[in-house]
């Protein structure tokens, strides 16, 4: 602190006149009208982090010190400087400010303003070289930290579970003492999730975007994870294009498959609060498509199918190739069709059966999957979590369109057409 507790210099004039006198001031309401008030302190600057305690007198008009009045304080810039009831300052960054007290005595308000300059704080000075030798050696300044973290998998646990980076900064996960993959909850890094690693292996993931990137290990039904934190300005989302699921759509003549259209933000990621799309067909002659994108086969062959969207004056389609299965016996329907896993997709999005043949899923990649069927499903139903490296067949005896998804992973959609 660089002074005293703050007080009022008060002067008290003591007078005695023949056999008796006037009582000393003791404190209580001030008597008579406040006529001058002021701001004092021996130094008018101060670094950054240190405080003032500023001095008032305030005096009547008969030049004398009044007792018990007391300031209210305030600041012209707070970002620089504070003041508290007690005056005192405290200086937060460097710049300059007016710290103003304000007393009210005998009905009589007055003010008195002090001009405070705070100074961005100094290096400590560096020591001397001592006259004889050796002379010291300077200290080196420390090398910049890189813009890395490491985290560890140990003990059934990520550890730390929360690291904080800058834009284009990697973290790396190495696994001591057992297996664990990493999955991502809501926004990824460019890699997306890694899959399955094993004691004593590492894998490094770089995040370029500021925001949070929560994750959890499947390996452990998700019981353990952490967060990846990007500092950095977040960024708007701008509406920059549309993407059409599935990708590369198939119907029987006759059957309808679903489409969906997602709005999307300059990094990829979904965007809320956007208007539907507006759909359109190429060819109606051969499918037509509703205004909630659902399309049906007429004719056999293929047809584009476009979803439009228009958000904040800014207009962006998709078009996607939908290809028309015929309904008659032709016998060129397949009975059988195997979907993998790789990247968090299924490969190929749609494929296409004679009635009563069979899709094998073959999940080939570490993070789990399953197939939820989103309307009619074949027998034996949807197709739960599942680990790598194991295959699941349904048998589809009925014709039609089977949309499905898994509901881990946001996007990952598919299709089985199945003929007559």
């Amino acid at each position: 602190m660089r002074g005293t507790i703050p007080t009022l210099i008060c002067l008290v004039a003591l007078a005695a006149c023949g056999g008796g006198g006037a009582a000393p001031l003791t404190g209580g309401a001030p008597t008579g009208a406040l006529a001058s008030l002021a701001v004092s302190h021996p130094e008018g600057a101060m670094p950054v982090g240190d405080t003032l305690i500023m001095q008032v007198e305030a005096k009547d008009a008969t030049g004398q010190p009044m007792a018990n009045v007391r300031p209210q304080w305030s600041s012209s810039d707070a970002s620089i400087a504070t003041v508290d009831a007690d005056g005192v300052v405290r200086g937060l960054k460097a710049g300059a400010a007016t710290i103003t007290a304000s007393a009210t005595a005998g009905g009589v308000t007055k003010t008195a303003d002090y001009a405070v300059a705070v100074l961005a704080a100094q290096a400590p000075p560096q020591p001397q070289p001592q006259p004889q030798p050796p002379a010291p050696q300077p200290t080196p300044s420390p090398a910049p930290q890189p813009n890395t973290a490491e985290v560890l998998g140990v003990d059934d646990a990520f550890q730390p579970s929360a690291v904080t980076i800058q834009p284009g900064g990697t973290v790396t996960w190495r696994m001591v003492d057992e297996e664990h993959d990493v999955a991502w909850t809501g926004s990824a890094p460019v890699g997306g999730n890694i899959g399955k690693m094993d004691r004593g292996s590492s894998v490094s993931r770089t995040f370029t975007a500021a925001g949070v990137y929560a994750y959890i290990c499947q390996r452990h039904d998700g019981k353990h994870g952490g967060t990846v934190t990007v500092n950095g300005a977040t960024q708007t989302p701008v509406f920059t294009s549309v993407r059409v699921t599935p990708a590369s759509p198939s119907v029987a003549v006759g059957a309808t498959v679903q489409l969906t259209a997602t709005a999307l933000d300059q990094a990829g990621q979904a965007m809320g609060g956007v208007p539907a799309a507006a759909w359109s067909s190429t060819d109606p002659a051969r499918a037509t498509v509703s205004t909630s994108g659902l399309v049906t086969g007429v004719a056999a062959g293929t047809v584009a199918v476009t979803a439009r969207i228009t958000h904040g004056g800014v207009t962006r389609e998709a078009t996607v190739t939908v290809a028309v299965g015929a309904t008659g016996g032709g016998g060129t329907s397949p009975s059988t069709a195997t979907v993998t896993t790789p990247g968090n997709t299924f490969n190929p999005a749609a494929v296409t059966i004679a009635t009563g043949g069979t899709v094998t899923w073959q999940f080939t990649v570490s993070t789990r999957h399953n197939v939820t069927f989103s309307g009619t499903a074949p027998a034996g139903g949807n197709i739960p979590d599942t680990d790598a490296g194991a295959s699941v067949a349904r048998t589809f005896g009925t014709a039609g369109t089977y949309s499905y998804q898994c509901t881990r992973h946001a996007g990952m959609t598919g299709q089985v057409v199945v003929g007559p």
